[in-house]
């Protein structure tokens, strides 16, 4: 029982952290505000 919920916490984390990852190529990376919906594109590096 304890591997089971270790492989449903890990599974849950690996899908977590793949939802943040941009798919798309390029320097720029789409954010959405959850607040007001408004769509702008950051850097994808810090700094730049």
């Amino acid at each position: 029982m304890k591997k089971l919920i270790t492989l449903v916490l890990v599974s849950m984390l690996a899908l977590s952290l793949s939802a943040c990852a941009t798919t798309k190529g390029g320097d720029k990376a789409r954010v959405k505000c959850p607040a007001c919906g408004y769509e702008f594109e950051v850097p994808a590096t810090p700094g730049n």
